[in-house]
């Protein structure tokens, strides 16, 4: 799944090359994958800027509604002058006038868009985190989310009610370089551990959005160009740590977590 620096090389693409045109027409190839519940798509609209809020793309237009996409598993977003006829997987195309599409791609189906009310926006992601690249996200922050949490710390870290955009990747590369095993419980941590952890986690989205994000399988930029960070993983889907030591492998509330026992205590 598009974690964070995946999801902010998009939104960072799609603000460099969306066209200022206004927007006419989409095309659902496949039902449902749409959901205006209130009916507020209305056309034509402007896409005045696009943000991201956790793993979610939001086009800010200059309607009363926002465009809210979740890629799930393996969306993608894609631009094109000149409509592909040959894509099996789009799923709905946003027509600009004259020329340019706006694709959204998905070969396993679990991506959505929503049509929101900005007067809702609010209400929509009120159950996402601090975002871990903003100031708020610091010791404090994480002292009060992971009190009388019993979880492992890697579990938790990985909600996206305590950080907005965080996932397995990248929860697995910042706890090797915290040196803090993904099994530790959340409520034990001292406060230098807790710094480690609002540091690394920094430091490694940091380095990952100027890698354009991690391509491991499915995901692709928007003019469909591999992301580049996934040669710098130092435990993900490794044998040995840069130390040279073994890496361990083991399931996490269903996710296969890397670590390296003699790094990370």
């Amino acid at each position: 799944m598009p974690e964070l620096p995946e999801v902010q090389t998009i939104t960072d693409e799609l603000n460099k090359i969306l066209p200022p045109r206004n927007i006419i027409s989409l095309k659902e190839l496949r039902p449902g994958t749409a959901r205006d519940p209130e009916s507020l798509l209305k056309f034509p609209f402007l896409i005045e800027k696009v943000v991201r809020r956790g793993k979610y793309i939001v086009f800010e237009t200059n309607r009363n509604f926002s465009i809210i996409i979740h890629l799930r598993m393996t969306g993608k977003i894609i631009y094109e002058e000149n409509l592909s006829q040959n894509r099996k997987h789009a799923r709905s195309v946003f027509d600009y006038e004259k020329s340019g599409h706006i694709v959204f791609d998905d070969i396993r189906t679990f991506g959505k868009i929503d049509i929101i009310s900005d007067k809702n926006t609010e209400e929509f992601f009120a159950r996402i985190g601090a975002e871990p690249l903003s100031d708020e996200f610091n010791v404090s922050y994480l002292k009060d989310k992971l009190k009388r949490r019993k979880a492992p710390i890697k579990n938790v870290l990985l909600e996206q009610k305590t950080v907005a955009g965080l996932g397995n990747i990248y929860v697995c590369e910042l706890l090797y370089r915290a040196g803090i095993s993904p099994e530790k419980k959340a409520d034990s941590l001292k406060t230098n551990e807790l710094q480690k952890i609002t540091e690394k986690t920094k430091e490694v989205l940091k380095e990952a959005v100027r890698e354009n994000g991690t391509t491991i399988s499915d995901y692709a930029r928007v003019d469909e160009k591999k992301g580049n960070f996934q040669n710098f993983l130092r435990v993900y889907q490794k044998n040995f740590c840069p130390k040279n030591h073994k890496i361990s492998k083991i399931k996490q509330a269903g996710r296969s977590t890397y670590f390296c026992p003699e790094c990370q205590k």
